[in-house]
């Protein structure tokens, strides 16, 4: 072989090489990423580690009202400000989280996920609404807003109490 052909021959399997190489680099980091994001899901699910909001989140009953007197089957519309509602599950979307209602001031801890009770409504479906059949009399009813795994934020993200009459 001539000086030149070699050159280019060697020059040419040098450029392959450092394709792949920096391909397997790029496959390996995502790799990486993923099983970091799966080690810290796990250890948050098997720690009770609660995710953080954003700062400035905020999760409101939009009706009814504070005070109103209504009839049953009672719709409560939710709201959400600052972040996304995402079905319960979903790991992998920073900022998001699914309702849940407290109906006549449950005790809940919230360094835990919240229970499945009747007065404890979980939405993870991401329903942003829902309709209740609630007896005649006062009630209270609150917003909070759950992670992938049903525990509050941290800080939480609920709504102020309000009370109303079903007669």
């Amino acid at each position: 072989m001539k000086p030149t052909l070699v050159t280019l021959c060697l020059l040419s399997a040098t450029l392959a090489g450092s394709a792949v190489a920096a391909e397997k680099t790029d496959k390996y980091a995502d790799y990486k990423a993923m099983a970091k994001q799966q080690a810290g899901n796990y250890a948050a699910e098997k720690l009770n580690l609660p995710t953080a909001s954003p700062a400035g989140a905020k999760v409101y009953i939009i009706s009814p009202k504070a005070g109103e007197t209504v009839t049953s089957p009672v719709t409560v519309v939710f709201g959400l400000s600052g972040m996304g509602v995402a079905p319960a599950g979903i790991k992998d979307v920073q900022n998001t989280g699914h309702h849940h209602l407290l109906i006549d001031s449950p005790t809940v801890d919230y360094a835990v996920p919240l229970p499945m009770t009747d007065q404890v409504k979980h939405f993870g479906a991401g329903q942003t609404e829902t309709s209740l059949a609630l007896k005649p009399g006062t009630h209270t009813l609150q917003l909070v807003l759950g992670d992938w795994k049903h525990q509050p934020f941290n800080p939480n993200v609920q709504s102020e109490a309000i009370t109303i009459t079903v007669k």
